[in-house]
């Protein structure tokens, strides 16, 4: 935006006369920009100042592209930050559906603008003076706004509707394994893509065969050079949904109410039935047979699974990096329930085999680091909140509109029943009656909407005012915060975390049964047995099995001190030495010597002496380093991105 000549009304503007304004401009597309959209706009807004010897257009901010009913736009953001430097001190709009194309948006969009210093003009209808005359008329001018979005809207609907009826494409990309003719046309229809019906075939093939997860399958199709449509690799995540594609059903679902994915779904009224029209079944030309299709259902539904579990927070997700380079993501266990991260490498087509990380854990960890790390700076020298977010004087502003709101309503009636009271009604006490209430309707639907938006603004200003408070203490301690605010002020400190631990080796699952009874019975670990030793431990075994056990072409002695030196070192199964014999066999002999009471009795010929040494168990989780922006330089150090590693074990 071009520097204005004028300053704000609330100072020397009244001197010099002058007004400087603002044209804000949007369209919901990018097609518009260049045909009519923003050109028509422009033309209107400039003959509009022409008209005003006193107003002088300082520049314009556009948003391109952005929905009417977003809550945030770059072009409003950057024009908010225009009006509160004082250089703005009107905004104008060609028409007030250019605020939003709701009620709630455009009141929004014009109290940002009133509260940051500006006040709001239209070219086409003038808004009136401050007061109860410019709240019906930007009540009555919104209503209208809504109304006809909502018009286009069913209007657009009830068209889809009667395409889908008469077994068209109602619009949207094609399911998968089919490709739309006739693009474009009111005719056109779908028919079957060869190239992608293949895959489908080829799927059905291994779904039904069985044996393969979705990992599997996807793995597949990337070995066979299958690639999806959008020319990427397949992955479990992609290939789920492909998998309940209407190619596997033969049919076509427009308005189905049983399936919902956030915004991009079908309306639902609050009886659960689709909002704009009744569910309507296109019927496709088949690629499966009917005996096919029918098979595919039903190993599919013991493939996949619905979610059972909520959806998680996880303040570290692209924040820390595993050896393989990928990024971790937050992941939940869904037979344990616990909160993990795992490197997103392990859905790519060649996994990484990166470590699991407990996310618990993790995040103590790095909220303990982010705490020493603001307690090193001064107060002042402390990253905040960011300053978009409402602050304490617009809610105050807001709460003051609020009451005065409430005090208009409160009013309204009062004269109501002032009126109501008269022992004589004429025609004209009659109007009056059906004046105010109108005009009452009209103020409760602005205060309705006003009371939403000060609920929104408090709840931001009190997570403000909590992460300002960690931020500024003597100690800060993020975990006091929510796991979203903690992400803030991870966010803020710009933190990062990586596998610093080369060589770690992780193991999933539980802790093996031997580890557990002599982690809990407090039993220590003998030395390797000695040649009598082994005698008596020989004699207790053939006393308690047959022949055949010692039949196997595992040498039993070198076997059990494998196991003595697994327990002592704390090593994987995986990784013991072949001195001792296949690792396979050695566990399952300890895990049967442990199961009949022998093991226990083994050790206790062995630790005769009282020489043993504690269970070494494998480790939970490897070495993390943890760096901010806020970390000190070594002197002497260069410092690398924006902090210095710092290695943090957890336990």
């Amino acid at each position: 935006m071009q520097q204005g000549t004028a300053p704000r009304a609330d100072d020397k503007a009244e001197d010099t006369g002058t007004v400087a304004v603002a044209a804000y401009l949007r369209v919901s597309t990018a097609e518009q920009r260049g045909r009519f959209g923003i050109p028509t706009q422009v033309q209107a807004i400039r003959a509009f100042v022409e008209e005003r010897p006193s107003w002088v257009l300082v520049g314009s901010r556009e948003d391109i592209g952005e929905s009417g009913s977003a809550p945030s736009r770059p072009g409003l953001n950057a024009l908010l930050d225009d009006i509160s430097t004082e250089r703005v001190r009107l905004v104008l709009v060609h028409r007030l559906d250019r605020l939003g194309r709701t009620e709630t948006a455009i009141w929004r969009c014009i109290w940002q603008i009133e509260d940051a210093g500006a006040r709001v003009e239209c070219c086409v209808e003038s808004l009136g003076e401050p007061g109860l005359e410019r709240w019906l008329t930007v009540d009555r001018l919104a209503r209208e706004v809504e109304s006809d979005y909502r018009r286009i809207a069913t209007r657009t609907q009830a068209g889809r509707q009667l395409k889908a009826v008469a077994g068209g494409w109602p619009g949207g990309p094609a399911p998968y394994g089919y490709r739309i003719s006739g693009k474009g046309a009111f005719g056109s229809v779908l028919e079957v893509d060869p190239a992608e019906a293949d895959v489908v075939r080829l799927l059905a093939d291994l779904v039904i065969e069985g044996g393969l997860t979705l990992a599997d399958l996807a793995q597949e199709l990337n070995s066979r050079g299958v690639r999806t449509r959008n020319d990427k690799p397949w992955t479990a995540v992609n290939l789920h949904r492909r998998l309940q594609s209407a190619a596997f059903t033969g049919q076509a679902v427009f308005r189905r109410p049983d399936r919902q994915w956030g915004g991009h779904c079908t309306r639902l009224n609050s009886d659960g039935s689709p909002l704009h029209g009744e569910t309507v079944v296109i019927p496709l030309p088949p690629i499966l047979p009917a005996g096919r299709i029918r098979a595919y259902q039903a190993a599919l539904t013991a493939l996949t699974r619905q979610r059972r579990n909520p959806v998680q927070e996880y303040p570290l997700t692209g924040r820390i990096r595993g050896r393989c380079g990928r990024h971790y993501i937050g992941a939940l266990r869904s037979r344990t329930s616990v909160r993990t991260y795992r490197c997103s490498g392990w859905s790519a087509p060649d996994p990484c085999g990166c470590v699991s990380l407990s996310a618990d854990h993790v995040e103590v960890q790095v909220a303990e680091h982010v705490g020493v790390a603001l307690a090193s700076v001064p107060q002042s020298g402390r990253p905040m909140p960011p300053t978009s977010d409402p602050t304490r004087t617009q809610v105050i502003r807001h709460r003051e509109r609020v009451a005065s709101l409430e005090c208009l309503v409160a009013k309204c009636a009062e004269e109501l029943d002032e009126l109501r009271g008269q022992e004589v009604h004429s025609r004209v006490i009659a109007a009056a009656i059906r004046q105010l209430e109108t005009e009452r309707r009209a103020l409760e639907r602005i205060l309705a909407h006003a009371q939403g938006w000060l609920s929104e603004l408090a709840a931001s200003d009190d997570r403000n005012e909590r992460l300002t408070a960690v931020l500024e203490a003597a100690a800060p301690d993020i975990r006091s915060l929510s796991l979203s605010e903690q992400r803030c002020v991870i966010e803020l400190v710009e933190a990062h975390v990586e596998i610093a631990d080369p060589d770690f080796r992780y193991r999933e699952g539980t802790k093996c049964s031997t580890i557990r009874w002599h982690a809990r019975t407090g039993t220590l670990v003998p030395p390797d047995p000695t040649d009598s030793q082994w005698a008596q431990v020989e004699r207790l075994l053939r006393s308690r099995y047959p022949a055949h056990h010692f039949r196997s072409p595992l040498d039993l002695r070198a076997a059990l001190t494998g196991m003595l030196h697994r327990l002592r070192s704390g090593i994987l199964w995986r990784d013991l030495p072949e001195c001792f014999g296949d690792p396979k066999r050695v566990c399952s002999r300890q895990r049967t010597w442990l199961a009949d009471g022998v093991w226990q009795e083994i050790v206790g010929l062995l630790n005769e002496n009282g020489v043993g040494t504690p269970v070494l168990s494998h480790e939970t989780a490897p070495v993390l380093a943890i760096r901010t922006r806020l970390d000190p330089v070594p002197r002497g150090t260069a410092q690398v991105e924006s902090g210095m590693v710092h290695p943090v074990k957890i336990s």
